[in-house]
Parts: C-alpha cells; sequence; structure tokens
C-alpha cells in the first residue's frame, strides 16, 4: 500500500508520553525493621475502608481489590488522602501550594521504548505537598510488606532526589534510567505493528450513548488537534477501531475509551493509539486547593511534569463530562513491585520519583524571585515533616491492611434500595 504523504517526523519520539511526578519523604525515627506491622489495637485512628457495596457492578475490580493489599491501596487514594489531611489538620494551611500527583505510589511509573517515568493524573490538582509525601511513603511500607529497612532505605533515596530535582530541575532530564526500566524495556516483544494489533485487543464494543460520548469527543478533540498542529491533517485521525477500555484500580468508575487512528501514513505500523479518559468530578483529600473539575488539570500536570514535550495532549466537554486524550507510546507498560528484583532497585526508582517530583512540585521556575521563594517555603514543610514522617506513613499503611482485612471479611452484596 502506498504511503501517504504527510511530513511528521519523528511521530515515535513524540507522542505523547504520559510523565508525572510521584513524592514522598524520608525519614529519621528508627522504627523495627522487619515483621508485622503493629497489631491493630496499638493504632490511634481506624481503618481506611471502602464500602463493597460501590463495586457490586464492577466485579473485576472487586475481585483485583481482593487479590491483594497493594491493590486494595491503589483503590482508597481518596479516603487515604483524606487521612492525611485530617492527621496534620490546621497544620497544612501552612504549607506551601504545590502542584500535586494526587495519587503518588511506587507503580505510577511506566516504561516505553523511548520513555519512562512517573504516570498517571486523574487525581492531579493543587495543594500541600504533604499529601504527595505520604502517599507515596505508605506505598513503600505495603511494597516492601512492612520490611523497616528496606522501607527506610528507598524513602532516604527518594529524599535525595526529591532535593535535587526541587533545587536543580534540568538534572531531571538528564537523569539514566533505573535498571528495573532497562530490564523491563529489554523483555519487549514484537514488533509495533504487533504491539498495535495487540492494544486494539483491549477494544471493547459500545452501543447506546456511551458509543455517542466516544464519538463526538472525538470529533471535538480532532477539531482542537487540527487548530493546534497545522502539520497534521484530517487523515492523521482516521478512525480504524474504537470502544471501550476496561482497565485500571482507582480509575474503575470512570468511563474510557480506546481508539486507534491512521496516524502520519497509510502505513499500520504507525497507526496511533488514543484514550479517552472520564475526569474525576471527585479530587482525593479534604485539604485539596485545586478546582474539582478544572478541565485542562490533568492535561495541564502532564505537560509540566513529563521529560519530553507534549503531543497529541486534549480535553473535551461533551454532554455535561470532560474527557482527557493522550496518546500511548510503543510497548507502554507500568511497572509493578514484582519488575524490582531487589530493595536497591526499589529504592532507585524512589531516587527517580523524588527527581521527578521535586522538579515539578513548584508553581514558579527555579530561577524567579517567586520561585526562590516557594522553594524555601516547600524545604521548610518538609524539614517539619520529615521527623515523624517514618512513623506516620507506616502506621496509615497500617490501616490500610486494617482495611484491606476488613474488605476480604466482607462478602460484595447489592445495597438495600
Amino acid at each position: 500500500m502506498e504511503a501517504k504523504r504527510q511530513p511528521y517526523e519523528g511521530l515515535r519520539r513524540r507522542q505523547l508520553w504520559v510523565l508525572a511526578l510521584i513524592l514522598s519523604a524520608s525519614c529519621v525515627e528508627v522504627l523495627p525493621t522487619d515483621g508485622d506491622p503493629r497489631p491493630v489495637d496499638e493504632v490511634s485512628a481506624g481503618a481506611i475502608d471502602v464500602d463493597p457495596r460501590s463495586l457490586v457492578e464492577l466485579p473485576k475490580v472487586d475481585a483485583r481489590l481482593r487479590s491483594s493489599p497493594y491493590a486494595y491501596y491503589r483503590f482508597v487514594a481518596g479516603p487515604f488522602s483524606s487521612a492525611v489531611c485530617a492527621h496534620y489538620g490546621q497544620a497544612t494551611l501552612a504549607m506551601p501550594t504545590v502542584s500535586l500527583h494526587g495519587d503518588a505510589h511506587i507503580e505510577q511509573y511506566a516504561v516505553a521504548d523511548d520513555g519512562f517515568g512517573i504516570v498517571d493524573f486523574d487525581d492531579a490538582t493543587a495543594g500541600p505537598p504533604v499529601v504527595d509525601w505520604l502517599r507515596f511513603a505508605s506505598s513503600l511500607w505495603i511494597a516492601t510488606d512492612f520490611k523497616g529497612d528496606e522501607a527506610k532505605f528507598a524513602l532516604q533515596r527518594f529524599l535525595e532526589g526529591y532535593r535535587r530535582g526541587l533545587t536543580d530541575p534540568e538534572c531531571v532530564l538528564a537523569a539514566p534510567e533505573p535498571q528495573a526500566v532497562s530490564r523491563v524495556r529489554g523483555r519487549f516483544k514484537g514488533s509495533p505493528l504487533e504491539w498495535l494489533n495487540a492494544v486494539s485487543s483491549m477494544i471493547q464494543p459500545i452501543h447506546g450513548i456511551d458509543e455517542e460520548l466516544m464519538h463526538q469527543a472525538r470529533r471535538l478533540y480532532v477539531d482542537a488537534m487540527l487548530r493546534q498542529n497545522p502539520e497534521l491533517d484530517e487523515h492523521f485521525f482516521k478512525l480504524k477501531a474504537g470502544g471501550e477500555l476496561e482497565m485500571g484500580i482507582g480509575s474503575a468508575h470512570e468511563k474510557k475509551f480506546l481508539v486507534r487512528v491512521e496516524g502520519p501514513t497509510d502505513d499500520p505500523a504507525d497507526d496511533v493509539i488514543l484514550e479517552k479518559k472520564e475526569m474525576k468530578t471527585h479530587l482525593t483529600g479534604l485539604c485539596s486547593r485545586g478546582t474539582r473539575v478544572a478541565a485542562s488539570r490533568v492535561i495541564d500536570a502532564e505537560a509540566k511534569f513529563s521529560r519530553t514535550p507534549q503531543r497529541l495532549l486534549g480535553y473535551v466537554d461533551v454532554l455535561g463530562a470532560h474527557f482527557y486524550i493522550h496518546a500511548w507510546r510503543v510497548h507502554y507498560k507500568e511497572l509493578s513491585i514484582a519488575d524490582m528484583s531487589n530493595p536497591g532497585e526499589m529504592a532507585e526508582l524512589a531516587y527517580d520519583f523524588g527527581l521527578q517530583l521535586g522538579r515539578g512540585h513548584p508553581l514558579h521556575p527555579v530561577g524567579s524571585a517567586e520561585g526562590r521563594v516557594e522553594r524555601e517555603a516547600i524545604k521548610r514543610s518538609l524539614d517539619q515533616v520529615e521527623p515523624d514522617l517514618l512513623a506516620t506513613s507506616r502506621e496509615l499503611a497500617v490501616r490500610v491492611r486494617l482495611g484491606y482485612e476488613r474488605y476480604q471479611a466482607s462478602p460484595i452484596t447489592a445495597p438495600h434500595h
């Protein structure tokens, strides 16, 4: 088939790479290094729970939540952040406002053929940095099965990276990729076309109002992209396949659509995968300072925190629902705890999280007067939180595990009307 002549060099390098930042902190308090977390009756607050009835119509998600404490932890981002805000109370008012990831944890990290970094900005907003610090710190306790030495080491490395990224943002762009990233990339199999076909198999049929939503969102998005990118034309966005996407834990309640479009030529090997994802109308935590339905908050965060220039980012409002759209990079894969073969690799990832989040948290450029004042305020807040961070994050992780155990013991039943 003759290739369509459309100059668009470096597409794979410039396709959207959803990179974000994750944030946490270090620790100085010495806690037990191994063994089970404290008994429930030693925890100062109750379990971080989720109502099983909320998942009556999501049996696949329910099964995933029951599979491990970490899967459960991923789903309770909202209640978790509310617990953080409640713990610090009025102290959050004295903390500076930063660009929050909103759901920072060790598995919010991805690798593709030509990129790597933090991902998933569904909960991106503005607020006190402690929300991200505690979310990430607690994830390490659960990921290491409460092994104190491993969690503490990873937190210390995170803090080193965070402080460096905060003061020297340019170092983030030149940072080497972690060993776990290199190993996972080395296991990628198949050509770009084979990857595209595998992703296309994830597309589920849709009908009725959902189909109307998908097509209206596509039309509005394409019009915006053509205005913003004069080198593109209508043929680039020719629809080849489209439907629902069923994946994710924390975003299980939001509608997601996946489409495959023509790309720069008629060669199927350079097709482009676009994900259209409904934006949450609720944000994590009681101390969020962001606009809850700001249409651009997710893509603003993606553009700010990414290591590489963003392309094909967009958002639309369709029938009262907000959607953001982004492209998937070839062989995109989110890392799991199992992809980190030893504590050193987890600590290395934590350091890179710190670099990226330290770079992206501030609202102003590092060289500006506002930026210098802002960074000093962030450092002061971190200095104040750091002495108790290890103990506080551990307690929150225990509360998550307690919630998981209660959820395991509660069979899912339909609510009474």
